[in-house]
């Protein structure tokens, strides 16, 4: 749009420059100097450097003060000159007045008028530009910034729920526990009381009966109480999802890590598998998740010979600068490489 403005612009004023030139110089060979005019003013629109656009400017002037006809051309350079280096144009002002035409200096002022308008029109589309781009981005922050809260909800609900069943859980455990202990205690006292033979195997009966009611109460309420995120579990869960890809998983964890620790370590890993699926041609992934002195290691590498990092770097799902929040969150490292297939490393400090 703003090239053929100029275009057209530069294609009126040419018009009008050519119908002076013919009326005051009828005679002369006017397609040699018309020529030189349009390769300088066609060098300046190529050009970018300003030091070589000083150059032709200067070369322009040259002519102008040898050969005075170049002079009723100066308003196809002064669109230029205007548009390069401002209020120069006034350096002008002595060339025009040295070869005095009226109707030249009147297209002058309207070529330098029409490039002032057409500068403030492109710095006013240059800032919407800029303003428009402001927009989207801001709004692919927004968009992260409620997909990240809407993550957080969801896991601290899950906190929430599993708070409230440790909560029960224990209470469970206060109140039947000690129920059933003092049944079984009772059961003891009578078998040592009782003097009938029947008497004691129905109390045997009724012991083991609450013995093994005990304890299947207590497996129950341990496993309800200690329930959290089975972290090796939902990797493989996560493995098997993508049958396309052969996935090798190598788990050598032996501490109980955090409920947060784990849910983040599981997106980590659900967003690699995620991008080596639609985003590589890869076959194979390994998966390996490793238990220091100091911290957990967690490499993510697949064979594939191409991936598009753009992609991967995209605000929708958790994406590489989430990975590296995570990392950030644990005082861990987090870095990615391409060497003979796609890698991600996390390391997460303990503690």
């Amino acid at each position: 749009m703003n090239y053929w403005r100029r275009l057209l612009e530069k294609l009126l004023i040419i018009v009008f420059c050519l119908y002076n030139t013919y009326r005051s110089y009828p005679e002369e060979n006017l397609a040699l100097y018309f020529l030189i005019v349009l390769i300088i003013s066609s060098a300046l629109e190529l050009v970018n450097d300003k030091r070589i656009k000083a150059i032709l400017y200067a070369i322009f002037i040259a002519s102008s003060l040898l050969y005075e006809i170049f002079i009723l051309y100066i308003p196809i350079i002064l669109y230029d000159l205007y548009g390069d280096f401002n209020l120069f144009v006034l350096l002008a002002i002595p060339l025009l007045f040295s070869a005095f035409h009226p109707a030249n200096i009147l297209l002058s002022i309207f070529s330098v008028y029409i490039s002032m308008v057409t500068r403030k029109q492109n710095e006013i589309l240059e800032e919407n530009i800029r303003a428009r781009d402001k927009i989207k981005e801001d709004s692919l922050l927004l968009e992260k910034y409620n997909e990240q809260l809407k993550k957080d909800r969801e896991k601290n609900i899950h906190i929430a729920i599993l708070t409230e069943r440790n909560r029960i859980a224990k209470e469970l455990h206060d109140a039947i526990g000690h129920a059933l202990s003092s049944s079984i205690l009772q059961v003891e006292s009578l078998k040592i009381i009782s003097k009938e033979e029947k008497v004691i195997e129905k109390l045997n009966v009724l012991q083991e009966t609450l013995t093994k009611g005990m304890d299947d109460i207590r497996k129950s309420i341990h496993n309800l109480y200690n329930e959290s995120l089975d972290l090796k579990e939902q990797i493989e869960r996560l493995c098997t999802s993508v049958p396309s890809i052969d996935i090798e998983l190598v788990y050598k964890i032996d501490d109980d890590l955090s409920y947060d620790m784990k849910y983040d370590i599981l997106a980590v890993v659900k967003e690699g598998i995620t991008n080596c699926a639609k985003h590589s041609n890869a076959d194979k992934l390994k998966i390996t998740l490793l238990e220091q002195p100091k911290f957990y290691s967690l490499i993510i590498k697949d064979n594939g010979s191409e991936f598009d990092e753009e992609s991967i770097k995209n605000p929708k799902g958790i994406g590489l600068l989430s990975i590296k929040e995570i990392a950030q969150k644990y005082n861990g490292f987090f870095n990615y490489s391409y060497d003979e297939g796609f890698k991600i490393h996390v390391t997460l400090m303990k503690g």
